[in-house]
């Protein structure tokens, strides 16, 4: 099961406790206290400029072969092609961005809520060979300035669980999505809502480390899907792909918590670093106690 940290509930109703706690102010001040510090893992322990999980299977051999996985597992389910022109929706420091307009030749936009964010991945883009097909902005993925089917192409790589109610995406992404268009979402799914006292406690740290509002069950995100107009929906389940990764953040997390905890207790560095490192422990355990799955989403207009 693993070492987790104690820390009292408020509510003994967590789903939707959470739900109400995390603003995008939140999820916006998140990124631009941690980018730095995520930045210096990914450079050295996280690498190819992405902090997802990544995908692991037979063949492959390092983390940075896993992170661009799932890079190629977006690319391949969306076809994109270089008359596609492409949404990164929560595109942190635009890795993925990147990887995709460097491997199709697609046009491809990315946005965030972190000025921090957007500030690097305009830098990385600048470096990119193909820096003329990318453009980055800092913007709400629920309510975009994109004028109707602006898109032909839309991915979300663990980010659209930052959205508070899941659905909000999905329409603005109908919207602004061409017809015949194509949507993917890589990311953590609720499989019950049944916790223990435990595991509550488990996905409040979670959640509020990783300044996720709230995880979407996988029925309710296909539903969802369905309301939201699209159709030939797909999952295609890659749990068993991310538990490598998921050890390696949980150790991680062990191995950093009592610097993390003494430098915010010291107010060397902002709460939110040292919460993060919470977080990173008890992802571990959504896993380990079959409270979510991993994988993606794909679905037309």
């Amino acid at each position: 099961m693993g070492f987790y940290f104690e820390i009292n509930l408020i509510n003994n109703s967590i789903i939707d406790y959470m739900a109400t706690k995390i603003s995008n102010e939140n999820i916006e001040k998140y990124y631009n206290e941690n980018q730095i510090i995520i930045e210096m893992l990914c450079n050295l322990l996280w690498p190819q400029n992405a902090l997802h999980y990544g995908l692991w299977d037979k063949n492959t051999k390092k983390l940075s072969d896993a992170v661009l996985n799932t890079n190629k597992l977006v690319l391949n389910c969306l076809e994109i092609n270089p008359k596609d022109f492409v949404l990164d929706a929560g595109c942190g420091i635009g890795g993925t961005s990147i990887f995709i307009a460097e491997n199709s030749g697609a046009k491809v936009t990315g946005i965030t809520l972190s000025d921090v964010q957007l500030k690097l991945a305009k830098e990385k883009a600048l470096k990119s060979k193909v820096s003329k097909l990318l453009d980055f902005s800092k913007q709400d993925f629920t309510k975009t300035q994109f004028k109707n089917k602006t898109f032909s192409k839309i991915f979300g790589i663990e980010s659209i669980c930052h959205a508070h109610k899941k659905i909000d995406f999905l329409r603005e992404a109908n919207r602004i999505m061409k017809p015949c268009g194509k949507i993917a979402v890589v990311d953590a799914y609720l499989k019950r809502t049944n916790f223990n006292e435990k595991e509550k406690k488990i996905y409040q740290r979670f959640l509020e480390g990783w300044a996720v509002p709230n995880l979407s069950l996988k029925k309710d995100f296909y539903n969802d899907l369905k309301k939201a107009g699209f159709k030939n929906i797909v999952f295609h389940d890659k749990l068993d792909s991310v538990r490598k990764s998921s050890r390696r953040i949980y150790h991680l997390g062990i191995i950093i918590y009592p610097i993390t905890l003494l430098l915010s207790l010291l107010k060397i560095i902002p709460k939110s670093e040292h919460l993060d490192t919470v977080a990173s422990i008890n992802q571990k355990g959504l896993v380990d106690n079959d409270m979510v799955t991993y994988g993606i989403f794909v679905a037309e207009k």
